[in-house]
């Protein structure tokens, strides 16, 4: 993880751009602590780069430069790189150095690669400058457009007068940067009607690359539906009955393949040393690896699959976040909270099933030592933190946003209680499940999606059922062309602010090609009701895996299990916490 900045000036002059990261150079530094460097060239390029060291045997000093290009990268690339003792960012400068002579070689190195990440690179012989996020967007870059050029960045915080925006992750943006205007160009990864670029003033090239089209080997056809129609009452449980069928248990067990190699690659591209010791260099025995951890699903499976690749000795940090519940005037617990702040409860939803996957963790693995970080957020300390919370999510400002970029950056604070002991949590690597509601159809919206058109009836026709998938497919088709721009670089800013990496294992390339190669009727099966029709196959995977309590809660969205958010507010609207 790492914090870049880059301003491009028509003028032969870089105050402007000075003057901006002057006033953003804190955020880019909390993203990046072990480094930062920056170079000017040509009098009107000002590029900048902040470190966090993840990967190879040293740190990697940005910018990089060569006779040629100079490179800010900011990402996780987890490709076979040969040299396990270069980092990612030197291997992705040696491959552009030795490959890069235009834009579609660019494009082609590109395709190569793994991971998140966002770049900003420029070209001194072509005098053209690169920049690009992954097509998934989720690593953040934004874009700020002034009369006398513009600003990329992966941070900026509220305090500027240009017009800002996340960038749009459909491909490759460039400039050429002879004559007095500076048009932005796309390169686009795939052909889109995606009208965000309209608003940047982009001029497309309609030269369009394929991204993520790498074929799948196909799944066996089976649908939920029609396996369970077979199923009777006396019949073993549903998940047992299921995974009878060879067809669905060998999907599992290929998902929980990919799904963990995507986990090791996420928990060992780490030094061996957590915060407090990465100044020594020394290896040491504290948590380097958190879990964003409701003891949902999704995380429980990222837990148990982690602990195969964290040595026996070194904790996993389980964060569980809470915030006090909103008690409005005129509710008669409100004078009693006033009387006594200290009387809080802090057994929000997610503390709840957090403290119950948390026991199901260690009956499985009871060798390892779980730290379960109790942390618990006043509403005067998320008072406090108001004004670095909103520089974070900005140019972001819903309820939504606010609800979740709090939650989050609590979360990856670290700073609760272990056994009711205060406890600070040291880990440079944080693992989400962002994705995984996207992928497997878990949000109450598609759900909604799902019976549309049936008629609530004991026995739904085929038709109304056959219509039902047809639906949910489109809606979980419609998620995922949004998930770039909901939330990922919003949650890559706020949680590297804390010098922590977000890491999201089911947002993994080859995982994501096999799960969106199902029909939605081999994803999830809601007639069979919350908890266990929602993200239904992986449910059946966390069963194969011995979760078999976690693998039937009820999925609670973050904002309402921490108990942030307020019910009564519409999560679209526009925040007054992030606007005062």
């Amino acid at each position: 993880m790492c914090g870049i900045f880059c301003c491009v000036s028509k003028c032969s002059s870089t105050d402007f751009g000075e003057a901006v990261l002057e006033g953003c150079k804190h955020l880019l530094n909390n993203r990046g602590p072990d480094y930062a460097g920056s170079i000017i060239y040509d009098n009107r390029i000002l590029m900048y780069g902040s470190i966090l060291w993840q990967q190879g045997s040293e740190t990697t000093r940005q910018p990089m430069q060569s006779d040629r290009f100079v490179l800010l990268f900011n990402g996780d690339l987890f490709i076979d790189r040969g040299n396990t003792n270069a980092s990612d960012t030197q291997w992705l400068f040696d491959r552009i150095t030795s490959a890069v002579f235009d834009i579609a070689s660019l494009a082609d190195v590109f395709k190569e690669l793994k991971g998140p990440f966002s770049l900003i690179l420029l070209d001194k012989s072509l005098r053209r400058i690169y920049f690009a996020r992954d097509s998934l967007g989720r690593n953040s870059l934004l874009l700020g457009q002034f009369e006398e050029g513009f600003i990329i960045t992966s941070v900026l915080g509220r305090n500027t007068s240009i017009g800002v925006v996340e960038i749009p992750p459909n491909g490759i943006y460039y400039a050429d940067l002879d004559g007095t205007d500076i048009e932005l160009n796309l390169f686009p990864w795939k052909h889109t009607n995606n009208h965000e670029i309209d608003s940047l003033s982009i001029t497309d090239d309609l030269i369009y690359l394929p991204w993520m089209t790498k074929d799948v080997i196909p799944v066996n056809a089976f649908s939920f539906h029609h396996v369970l129609k077979t199923q009777t009452s006396e019949e073993t449980d549903t998940f047992d009955y299921l995974l009878n069928h060879s067809c669905i248990a060998d999907l599992c067990d290929r998902l929980l393949n990919v799904l963990t190699e995507s986990v090791r690659e996420r928990v060992v591209n780490t030094p061996n040393h957590c915060k407090a010791c990465m100044a020594s260099k020394q290896s040491c025995e504290h948590p380097r690896v958190g879990i964003l951890f409701s003891g949902g699903i999704d995380c429980t499976i990222l837990a148990l699959l982690a602990n195969s690749f964290v040595p026996a000795h070194i904790p996993i940090c389980l964060l569980n976040v809470a915030f006090e519940k909103i008690i409005r005037p005129g509710n008669p617990e409100y004078k009693k909270r006033m009387a006594n702040s200290t009387d809080i409860d802090w057994d929000v939803p997610d503390r709840i099933t957090g403290h119950n996957s948390w026991k199901e963790l260690q009956l499985l693995k009871p060798n390892r030592e779980w730290t379960f970080v109790e942390i618990n957020v006043t509403r005067k300390e998320l008072q406090n933190y108001k004004n670095r919370i909103s520089d974070l999510v900005f140019p972001l400002k819903s309820v939504l946003d606010e609800s979740l970029g709090a939650a989050l950056w609590f979360a990856s604070r670290g700073k609760g209680l272990v056994n009711n002991s205060e406890y600070n949590s040291l880990c440079r690597v944080m693992l989400l499940g962002s994705g995984a509601d996207e992928l497997f159809g878990g949000y109450s919206r598609h759900r909604a999606a799902f019976y549309r058109s049936i008629v609530k009836a004991i026995q739904p026709s085929e038709e109304s059922i056959l219509t039902g998938f047809n639906n949910l497919m489109t809606e979980l088709e419609l998620d995922w062309d949004r998930l770039p721009s909901r939330n990922l670089a919003r949650d890559d800013r706020i949680i590297g602010d804390h010098g922590v990496t977000p890491r999201t294992p089911y947002l993994q390339e080859d995982f994501i090609s096999i799960v969106r190669s199902l029909n939605a009727d081999q994803r999830c099966y809601h007639p069979l009701g919350e908890g266990i029709g929602d993200k239904l196959t992986l449910r059946l995977c966390a069963y194969k895996l011995g979760l078999r309590q976690s693998c039937k809660l009820r999925k609670r969205a973050l904002q309402f299990g921490s108990r942030i958010a307020d019910r009564k507010q519409n999560a679209n609207d526009s925040s007054s916490f992030l606007s005062s």
